[in-house]
């Protein structure tokens, strides 16, 4: 439409290639079309970055300092998900930097609204933790998005009115809760329908639909799906005519992209990355896909491919988990996908009381290692039968800081029955 209007079109992404090819722009700036490129791991907004870098370089502004927008770009690039790798991982480091005291005025605002405290909440190094980013200030962004308009975001990310920016804050924040109570409400219906239906030893793959269910949080809930049952997930929202859009998330070494290919003829339409893709589908094909989907995971993977593994980087004591090993450990920050925070092991661990519920789904845990005791927060572990003492634990660990006083925290991973090494 626009190349009808005489209008020049630059396009900047970085999906993967579609079918169609390259679009009639004038300059298409994405580094998944180019063979051998080095920057396939950039998102959009690392791809904006490095172009205006590069324009910057032909034609310097005085008054510009492309530097004052790296907040910008940690926040997107860690909200996307994409690798935390090579140039992404620099960008993101400066860029958590410089969050802690934004000059956006509407990132600033969503940052306080998000319950983070820069002084509470900067490491050792000085800056932000990159869940702060993937855990309250993207979902809130996201949020938007998904539960109503996108601008208010946008609104929010550009506005230097302090009175506006609160206002927009709050509606992201409400969208956020509101987001919330659907992604539960979807989950529990996912579990239930799977509760009915579902061979985890027969089925390499799970797809679910439902006319009531809100397009936006289809994705959210696919990603918790697939870690919990470790399989290929597509959640999928239809309307009232039956036409859905769902959203898939993946396990290691199964490509969503791959397989919405080898399954085109049971949908209308689909893409995205290897790791995470949509896909839209009429509502009388959904056992057809399910049937190809399943199949080319089948064809495609071993069944031990397909099986959870996990990577324990060291095993360590109680004894050892000193903010001395906090402060060296936080030098390989930020974490995230590519880059994954460090797991460590714990072994022959005693419970010193029962667990306390946290929340809906969390247990707070209290143990004793020798004469050490340590307490641990186990994210939806209400939801896991525990298994008999002693045990041994896989956990990430965490700088929690509060009134000022730093110390060190445990997020438990895995929990099994003690093992003789």
């Amino acid at each position: 439409m626009l190349n009808g209007l005489g209008i020049d079109v630059i396009i900047l992404d970085h999906h993967e290639a579609g079918p169609l090819g390259r679009p009639d722009a004038v300059a298409v700036v994405n580094a998944k079309i180019e063979e051998n490129s080095p920057y396939t791991y950039l998102c959009s907004a690392g791809v904006v970055f490095k172009l205006a870098h590069a324009l910057l370089k032909e034609r310097k502004l005085k008054t510009f300092d492309l530097k004052l927008y790296l907040d910008l770009v940690a926040v997107a690039t860690v909200a996307d998900i994409v690798p935390l790798v090579a140039e992404n991982r620099i960008l993101v480091r400066h860029g958590l930097g410089r969050l802690a005291h934004s000059r956006h005025t509407g990132l600033k605002t969503l940052t306080e609204i998000a319950g983070i405290r820069p002084s509470d909440s900067v490491n050792h190094a000085g800056f932000l933790n990159a869940a702060h980013v993937g855990f309250r200030i993207g979902p809130r962004i996201n949020a938007a998005g998904r539960m109503d308009s996108p601008m208010d975001a946008l609104e929010l990310l550009l506005t230097m009115d302090a009175r506006r920016a609160v206002q927009l804050a709050q509606m992201l924040d409400s969208h956020n809760r509101k987001r919330q109570e659907e992604e539960e409400a979807i989950r529990t219906d996912a579990v239930e329908m799977l509760h009915n239906s579902f061979d985890p030893e027969r089925d390499n793959v799970i797809v679910l639909g439902s006319r009531a269910w809100h397009p936006g949080v289809v994705g959210i809930v696919a990603s918790q799906l697939m870690r919990r049952y470790h399989k290929p997930t597509f959640v999928i929202a239809f309307d009232e005519s039956g036409v859905g859009k769902g959203s898939g998330r993946s396990i290691p070494g199964v490509s969503l992209v791959q397989a919405i290919h080898h399954c085109a003829d049971t949908l209308v339409s689909g893409g995205g990355h290897d790791m995470a893709a949509g896909l839209v589908i009429e509502e009388s094909r959904m056992d057809d896909f399910r049937r190809a989907f399943n199949r080319y995971v089948s064809e495609t993977t071993t069944e031990e491919q397909r099986c959870p593994v996990l990577n324990i980087d060291m095993e360590v004591s109680f004894q050892a988990l000193t903010l001395d090993l906090l402060d060296s450990y936080e030098k390989l920050e930020p974490f995230g996908n590519s880059n994954p925070q460090p797991l460590f092991m714990s072994s022959d661990v005693f419970p010193t009381e029962p667990p306390k519920r946290v929340g809906t789904n969390h247990l707070k845990l209290f143990m004793r290692q020798g004469i050490v005791e340590r307490d641990a927060i186990f994210f939806n572990g209400a939801q896991r039968e525990l298994p008999n003492p002693p045990w041994d634990i896989a956990f990430t660990i965490d700088r929690n800081v509060y009134r000022g006083r730093a110390s060190l925290s445990i997020s438990i991973q895995e929990i099994r029955s003690h093992r003789e090494m």
